[in-house]
C-alpha cells in the first residue's frame, strides 16, 4: 500500500471516480478539512451526495465508522504483585527446584574430578549423595538402563539433580503463564 499525503489521495480519488463515470464534484478543500477533523473513528468514507442532499454545497456526505469497543489492557505492577503473592503461596516448588538445580563446582564441595566428568554438581545431587549414598535403581533393570542412557547415572539423587533444571524451567513457564492470566483478569475482579 502506497502512502501519500491526505490532500494528494483525495485529489487522486476524486479524479478516479469522475473518470469511471461517477459524478463526484465535492468542495475538495472542505472535504480534506473534514477528513482531517474526523479523528477518533475507525474509518470514514466520503460519498457523493444524492437526492435532497444534492442541494448541499459540499457535494459529499461523510459516513463515519464507529470506534470498536475493545477492552483496554491495563495491568499494573500492583496486579502483578498480588497475583505473584497468590500464586507462590501455593507453589513454592519452583523456588525449591530452582535452588536445588543451581550448578556448583565439585571442587568447592570436596569431590574429586574424574576424567571426562563434569566440573559441576547441584545441591540436590550433593545432599542425596551425602545422606543417601546407596540409593540407586536396581541394577540391570529397565529403569536403570533408561536412566543410565538418559542421565548418565543410576543414583536416584543423581537422576533427580540432573533432571531438576528441566523441571525448574517447566515450573517457571507454568508460573509465568499463571501469573499473567491472573494479572489479566485482576482488573475485572475489583
Amino acid at each position: 500500500m502506497n502512502q501519500m499525503p491526505l490532500s494528494h489521495a483525495v485529489y487522486l480519488g476524486v479524479d478516479k471516480m469522475n473518470r469511471s463515470g461517477t459524478a463526484f464534484k465535492p468542495d475538495i478543500p472542505r472535504l480534506i478539512a473534514d477528513l482531517r477533523m474526523s479523528s477518533g473513528t475507525s474509518g470514514i468514507i466520503a460519498m457523493p451526495a444524492e437526492g435532497v442532499q444534492k442541494i448541499n454545497r459540499q457535494g459529499y456526505e461523510l459516513v463515519k465508522l464507529s470506534t470498536p469497543d475493545v477492552p483496554s489492557l491495563e495491568i499494573t505492577v500492583d496486579d502483578l504483585w498480588t497475583c505473584a503473592k497468590e500464586h507462590y503461596g501455593l507453589t513454592a516448588a519452583t523456588a525449591a527446584a530452582g535452588i536445588g538445580g543451581i550448578p556448583i563446582k565439585k571442587v568447592r564441595l570436596g569431590y574429586p574430578l574424574a576424567l571426562g566428568s563434569s566440573k559441576y554438581t547441584n545441591l540436590a545431587s550433593h545432599f542425596g549423595y551425602k545422606f543417601f549414598p546407596m540409593a540407586t535403581l536396581p541394577h540391570r533393570s529397565v529403569a536403570a538402563r533408561v536412566a543410565k542412557n538418559a542421565f548418565g547415572t543410576i543414583r536416584v539423587f543423581g537422576i533427580v539433580g540432573r533432571a531438576l533444571p528441566f523441571v525448574a524451567v517447566g515450573l517457571a513457564v507454568y508460573d509465568a503463564i499463571s501469573i499473567g492470566m491472573c494479572a489479566y483478569e485482576e482488573p475485572n475482579r475489583k
